[in-house]
């Protein structure tokens, strides 16, 4: 069962998007903030695809990718955003190669993307 990663500081967010991923057959775990995501991350638990918000307290998800980034075993992980920021699409060309979702999220979009992506690559664990 593929784990995912729900990073936002938002809990509603949060526990709408997990219940409703788990109800799709995934393993959610879930963060409120940049730096709790690298302490699981850490952790060594796998995780297959990262979900995290861009604006949150602590440590925002334009800090946390640039360090997810810098981790050679980290930056293999596929990586979405969500974001109720409208300038996201140009600010994500330095980011490397993440996917956008724009608040409110559609989430049937974002599952069709994540079963494509979870496609290519389910038999790895990072």
């Amino acid at each position: 069962m593929p784990t995912l990663l729900v990073v936002d500081d938002q809990r509603t967010l949060r526990d709408a998007l997990a219940a409703f991923l788990e109800s799709e057959g995934y393993a959610v775990a879930d963060a409120t903030n940049g730096r709790d995501a690298l302490v699981y991350l850490g952790s060594g638990q796998p995780v297959h695809i990262i979900i995290v918000d861009l604006d949150m307290p602590v440590m925002d998800g334009w800090e946390f990718l640039r360090r997810q980034r810098s981790d050679r075993i980290w930056r293999t992980i596929p990586t979405f955003v969500i974001t109720g920021l409208t300038d996201a699409e140009q600010k994500r060309e330095g980011l490397g190669d993440v996917r956008v979702f724009q608040k409110p999220l559609n989430y049937e979009e974002l599952l069709g993307a994540l079963r494509a992506e979870l496609d290519g690559t389910q038999s790895d664990t990072h």
